[in-house]
């Protein structure tokens, strides 16, 4: 099978690197700038258990497409689906398929409207890692490493097999599901969670866990976003769903835990969030249910003036100093 990646960041590059390692043909399609590091330094993937891959790689850059693809993986951020969608379009064939392991279930939705069902499959991940500042990818220490695909109408498919066979070459787990959809459902409810805990928080779970209101807030945000889930109808931890409430106070009941979702990492450093495409999403899903959700509320506020303030903030320069010394301000 031939596969496209679109990006070659955390998600993108780690896929990538271990696809490349089990011996699958890769392309990454990616901007200018990264290309060129790839081009200079290969894909360089650290791995939990601390060894490295390391391995050259092909790029292409949009508008450059050529060739068919069996897979197109998409792995950007919520925020960047709809430039994704283009991106990936000339590369389209009737025997492309696109599968998805971004955060949230919205992007199911528009990607079955522009390209059809048959041609979109259902996928998720809590494989965790970053993209360094020296374009490595670091995998995350913390060992949830749940992976599943599945066709979004359940049934059996070579095409999910063959997925699995190349991933698991590659030394990636991954289950197929007959019932992905409720599988992300689930990981949606404890991604709303947690992000909602952290947003309005701004705290890692370990000072949630140390504080005197952390345990009745963290249920009320599970009772809120459970209630919001039923009326969609995906009810939490109804089989083969996991039960992703008693994950989720866990998770937050450890003092001395670093663990924060992706979305607080964002704020922290000042980056664009998928709040509007997780929370916000199951903030407006209740509204339209009329179901009262003043937490999610509360959270998706929350995220809606980060991202203006964050717009305001821009960069400028200030006079030169003696020695030709040059400040850089945030107004």
């Amino acid at each position: 099978m031939r596969y496209l990646i679109l990006g070659a960041g955390a998600l993108g590059g780690f896929f990538g690197g271990m696809l490349i390692k089990g011996g699958a043909d890769v392309t990454f399609l990616v901007r200018p700038k990264r290309a060129a590091q790839l081009q200079h330094d290969g894909l360089v993937v650290k791995l939990q258990d601390g060894s490295e891959l390391r391995t050259k790689v092909v790029t292409v850059q949009q508008g450059d497409l050529n060739g068919t693809y069996d897979v197109i993986l998409l792995t950007c951020k919520a925020y960047d689906l709809d430039g994704a969608v283009d991106a990936i379009a000339p590369a389209m064939t009737d025997q492309s398929v696109i599968l998805p392991v971004l955060n949230g279930v919205r992007h199911i939705d528009i990607l079955t409207k522009r390209f059809g069902q048959s041609r979109v499959l259902g996928g998720l991940t809590t494989i965790n890692a970053a993209l360094m500042p020296d374009g490595t990818v670091q995998q995350s220490p913390l060992r949830i490493n749940l992976n599943a695909i599945g066709e979004l109408d359940g049934r059996t498919s070579d095409r999910c097999t063959g997925i699995k066979m190349s991933l698991e070459a590659g030394g990636i787990p991954i289950q197929i599901s007959d019932t992905i959809v409720a599988m992300m459902w689930a990981k949606f409810f404890g991604f709303v969670i947690s992000a909602t805990i952290a947003s309005l928080t701004r705290s890692r779970a370990g000072a949630v866990a140390a504080s005197t209101a952390g345990s009745q807030f963290v249920s009320a945000v599970i009772d809120e976003c459970a209630r919001a889930v039923t009326a969609a109808g995906h009810p939490p931890a109804s089989p083969p769903a996991p039960d992703t409430a008693s994950i989720m106070r866990a998770m937050f009941a450890q003092p001395g835990s670093t663990y924060g979702p992706s979305l607080l990492i964002d704020m922290e450093d000042g980056r664009p969030t998928e709040g509007e495409h997780t929370v916000g999403d199951l903030a407006e899903r209740a509204v339209q249910m009329g179901i009262s959700a003043p937490l999610l509320t509360a959270a998706r506020c929350n995220l809606q003036a980060y991202e203006i303030n964050r717009q305001k903030l821009k960069w400028v320069v200030t006079s030169e100093l003696s020695g030709g010394l040059q400040i850089h301000l945030r107004v």
